[in-house]
């Protein structure tokens, strides 16, 4: 049986890909299926070029795994996976391999990825169907693509979109409440391979994994611990009282 797998991801309907090096790397083939939950079109425009594009989230089969990394997948899963690279064409068509990459690496940007983090941290539970899924992917697109400290879809800025009916209003209220969110994710760009001329074959997807969980003690454990504490106190006190 087939294991789902969640990343970030979304779908500019196109073709192309880049191979980053990795110390040792995690690589993958991926087979794109479809849109796990539906998409929205429209139309997206980086500092003045616009395109018409399909936004949401990408379902692949995963096959050929190989290499190690703190990222745990494996042959015959299934990832679903959102776009980071608006200038590449998603090969449709085609099984592409991918090689695994931190996404401060990938990125150079510790801010842009913290943000990313807490959009996934607030908001990827939410995408449920076409206009989540679109949400989502609009959201991503502009925190990876605007110049300025503005996070707006509508006219702010050098990222902007138009249309998808009601996902871009949605994705900007995401977008406006990031500052309350904390990142409680660790976050990783499956770099696409490149052809002989050294262009992508597909577009980069973004993926991620939980960050080790800070162990908080259950009241039960903390009750006993404060039990002991007292013990000790009241035991120190009688030694004291017999001499």
């Amino acid at each position: 049986m087939k294991k789902a797998w969640r990343s970030l991801g979304a779908g500019l309907m196109l073709a192309g890909a880049a191979t980053f090096a990795q110390a040792v790397p995690l690589t993958m083939d991926l087979d794109f299926e479809g849109f796990s939950k539906g998409y929205k079109s429209g139309t997206i425009t980086d500092d003045g070029s616009s395109m018409s594009v399909r936004a949401g989230m990408f379902q692949f089969d995963v096959s050929n795994v190989s290499g190690s990394s703190s990222f745990s997948i494996s042959s015959n899963d299934v990832l679903e996976a959102f776009c980071v690279d608006i200038d590449t064409y998603l090969d449709t068509e085609n099984i592409v391999s991918y090689t695994l990459l931190g996404a401060g690496d990938y990125f150079g940007d510790a801010g842009k990825v913290d943000r990313i983090g807490r959009l996934y941290t607030g908001y990827e539970s939410a995408v449920t169907d076409a206009k989540s899924s679109a949400a989502f992917q609009l959201a991503l697109w502009e925190i990876i693509n605007e110049d300025s400290a503005s996070m707006n879809l509508y006219n702010d800025g050098t990222f902007k979109s138009s249309w998808f009916d009601s996902a871009r209003g949605l994705a900007n209220g995401w977008l406006g409440s990031l500052d309350s969110l904390q990142n409680g994710y660790s976050l990783y760009v499956l770099s696409s391979a490149t052809d002989e001329q050294q262009r992508k074959l597909s577009q980069d997807l973004l993926v991620f994994s939980p960050k080790p969980p800070v162990l908080v003690p259950e009241p039960g454990t903390l009750a006993l611990l404060a039990l002991g504490i007292v013990g000790l106190i009241l035991r120190k006190a009688s030694r004291r009282s017999r001499d």
